[in-house]
């Protein structure tokens, strides 16, 4: 796969991490021979008005999609960069292997005709594989000694208490007053 990075924030410290997690989520997604013959590139742009996207770019001579483009909101976090790029990364892999069509009209063959974004069946896939790809990337590279706010998934879980809708003292005062509402 040819990658290319254009417009990174911090080039000389987080653009290495880009390519590795673009590299990583590939070998995730599409085949080694498929990926072979693909040229990624990734632009950062400041002022999107979504967290990013995926677009084919050339198709081969077989009319094939083998060139994409993945943009980034720019403002994003380092965190939030990396899983977007898994999020885009999943939409890449299903246009190279014709799950979708460059017009979001089909679904692996089915015509889709009305839906929302929240329960088209490429968001659901994306949104679906995007934190399982950021978490095996993040355990890879140990991301937690890296960046703030990625914890380690091995850690013991540390229990708190989620206050809910009343805090304690509420739901004891609510109960001496004889109401139920808690």
């Amino acid at each position: 796969m040819r990658l290319s990075i254009v417009g990174c924030p911090d080039k000389k410290k987080f653009r290495p991490f880009v390519k590795r997690a673009a590299e990583f989520y590939a070998q995730e997604l599409i085949s080694k021979k498929m990926r072979e013959n693909l040229f990624i590139r990734i632009k950062f742009e400041y002022g999107l008005d979504v967290l990013g996207y995926a677009q084919i770019d050339e198709y081969n001579d077989s009319g094939k999609p083998r060139e994409f483009l993945i943009e980034i909101n720019a403002g994003l976090s380092a965190a939030d960069i990396l899983k977007c790029i898994a999020h885009e990364m999943v939409h890449v892999k299903q246009y190279v292997y014709g799950e979708t069509n460059e017009t979001l009209t089909r679904w692996k063959g089915s015509l889709i005709t009305e839906s929302d974004y929240w329960t088209e069946p490429w968001e659901i896939e994306a949104y679906g594989r995007e934190c399982g790809l950021f978490t095996k990337f993040a355990v890879k590279e140990k991301l937690w000694n890296v960046f703030n706010n990625i914890v380690n998934p091995d850690d013991p879980i540390e229990s708190e208490e989620l206050g809910w809708k009343y805090p304690e003292e509420d739901v004891v005062n609510l109960q001496q007053n004889g109401t139920s509402e808690a």
